[in-house]
C-alpha cells in the first residue's frame, strides 16, 4: 500500500466510524431506512422524521435539508440526493423513484407561493405532490415546482426550473424548462 493510501485509509475510519453511529440513530427514528442508505452529517430533517421513508442504497449527502409537515418523503432505492439539496413536503408528498441521481443544490417544492390576479401575494398558493418516477437524472441546481410528475428515464439539465410535467426519456431544460430532445429508451 502505498503512503498516500495508507492515509487516506486512516484519514477516512473516524468518519465511516460517525457514519455507523448516524445511520443506527437515523433507523430508529426514520420512517424507514433501507439497508445500505445512509444520511451524512450536517443533514436537517425538519418536522415529523417517521413520515421519511427510504429504501436500500440510497445516500444522502451533506447539508442537505428533508422538510416534512403534512406530507411525506418516500425515497426508492439505489440514488442520491446531492450536496446542499433541499425537500419540502409540507403539504403534499415528494415521492422519489428508484435509481434517481438528484446532483447538488436541487429544490423540491410540494408547497410554493404564486401569483393571482385580485388577491394579494400571501394569500395565493400552490400545492400538489410532486412525483420523481425512476431512473431520472436531475443536474446541479433544478428548482422543481408542487405538483409535477418527471417520468421515467428524463433527464433535467442543470440550472432548471420545472413548472410542467416532465414526458420519459426526455431532455429538458431552462427557465421554465423545455424539451429540447428525447433519449434512446433502454430497448432501442
Amino acid at each position: 500500500m502505498k503512503k498516500y493510501e495508507l492515509g487516506d485509509f486512516i484519514f477516512k475510519i473516524p468518519y465511516k466510524i460517525k457514519d455507523i453511529l448516524r445511520t443506527a440513530y437515523w433507523r430508529f427514528f426514520l420512517g424507514k431506512l433501507g439497508r445500505g442508505s445512509y444520511i451524512k452529517r450536517n443533514v436537517l430533517i425538519q418536522g415529523n422524521p417517521q413520515r421519511i421513508y427510504i429504501g436500500k442504497d440510497f445516500k444522502i449527502w451533506e447539508r442537505s435539508i428533508l422538510a416534512v409537515g403534512k406530507g411525506r418523503i418516500t425515497i426508492g432505492n439505489d440514488g442520491l440526493l446531492g450536496v446542499n439539496s433541499y425537500i419540502n413536503a409540507s403539504e403534499c408528498d415528494v415521492i422519489i423513484g428508484n435509481h434517481v441521481a438528484i446532483a447538488s443544490f436541487c429544490q423540491i417544492y410540494s408547497y410554493s407561493h404564486h401569483y393571482e390576479t385580485d388577491k394579494l401575494v400571501t394569500e395565493c398558493f400552490k400545492t400538489g405532490d410532486v412525483i420523481i418516477k425512476d431512473n431520472v437524472l436531475i443536474g446541479s441546481n433544478v428548482i422543481i415546482l408542487p405538483g409535477i410528475t418527471i417520468s421515467e428515464g428524463a433527464i433535467i439539465a442543470a440550472g432548471s426550473v420545472v413548472t410542467k410535467d416532465v414526458p420519459s426519456y426526455s431532455l429538458v431544460g431552462g427557465i421554465p424548462a423545455k424539451i429540447l430532445s428525447y433519449r434512446e429508451t433502454p430497448n432501442d
